[in-house]
């Protein structure tokens, strides 16, 4: 089995990803005015994207990677309804810019966007909690999208 990978010269996205993203990334999240809350959850997102999908230790100085990103903007809208007309299915989406400079010191930048559907009971009430966790993970998808468009920018290189 191995020999099948070596021979057919398949590489793991992460060797892709080095070209592009060093050891060390500084982590800027701006915090959007108008929804501070939903960008807070962003952050975190984006801290554990670097821990767990990058494999990378988060630097506040002498970093090799700098990422700022930004939420240009976010909303929950209805997107199902039971026979009396009530919301039962709900879609959260998040768009983010960012602004890349890896560790040879080029600029990029991305754009990526992120969606989750969650259900609530009929006639149920959609929570501050119940929001923040559909940001929460809409951020998380749209980071996943990051990570696939870095990781082709890499296997150009």
């Amino acid at each position: 089995m191995i020999l099948l990978f070596l021979g057919c010269g398949y590489k793991p996205s992460s060797v892709y990803q080095n070209k592009i993203i060093g050891d060390r990334i500084k982590v800027d999240v701006k915090i959007d005015p108008k929804n501070p809350r939903e960008t807070i959850f962003l952050k975190d997102a984006v801290i554990d994207a670097v821990y767990t999908v990058f494999g990378k230790n988060l630097c506040t100085s002498k970093c090799d990677t700098y990422l700022q990103v930004n939420s240009s903007s976010s909303n929950i809208s209805a997107i199902d309804f039971d026979e009396n007309g009530y919301p039962i299915l709900y879609r959260s989406s998040v768009n983010l810019n960012v602004n890349l400079t890896d560790k040879n010191g080029k600029k990029r930048h991305y754009s990526v966007s992120g969606t989750y559907d969650f259900k609530v009971a009929a006639q149920g009430v959609v929570t501050e909690q119940l929001k923040l966790d559909a940001y929460k993970k809409a951020s998380i998808n749209a980071l996943n999208k990051l990570i696939a468009k870095i990781t082709k920018d890499g296997a150009k290189l």
